[in-house]
């Protein structure tokens, strides 16, 4: 079983979530930080939100009246305005696409960081469109 990030949006008090693995970017989100860092960006981690992780990891129920963990991360959960993520994930996109960065020390994983981030990119424009704000969830 492995840990990945989700991206979602909230919109309406409703999480939709495009339940695309990104296996690349949850791997090399330190790395990603770091690079968002210098060029003068937030951090994809802050972007991210742990609801699920906790509650399949640690012995902890839904709040009551909830039946599913996007409900309780729609009320609590860790999100961004869509637009500033957009933004945010452009720049950092161009700054990879610049720089060429190497991820991960067997093998180069920057191809599959790039297009995570651009599937990432293109739901949360879809996100901005409707006015919905954006996280990642950490899903395992």
């Amino acid at each position: 079983m492995s840990t990945v990030l989700w991206a979602n949006r909230l919109e309406d008090g409703q999480v939709t979530s495009d339940e695309s693995d990104k296996y690349a970017l949850h791997r090399h989100l330190s790395q990603l930080d770091k690079l968002a860092k210098a060029a003068g960006l937030a951090p994809l981690s802050s972007w991210c939100d742990s609801t699920d992780l906790r509650f399949n990891v640690e012995d902890i129920e839904l709040p009551a009246g909830m039946s599913s963990t996007s409900e309780w991360m729609a009320r609590d959960g860790v999100w961004v305005e869509a637009d500033v993520a957009m933004r945010g994930l452009a720049a950092l996109i161009a700054t990879i696409e610049t720089k060429r960065p190497r991820f991960g020390l067997l093998r180069n994983d920057c191809d599959a960081v790039l297009a995570e981030l651009r599937e990432a990119f293109a739901f949360a424009e879809d996100a901005a469109a409707r006015g919905a704000r954006f996280n990642f969830s950490v899903v395992m």
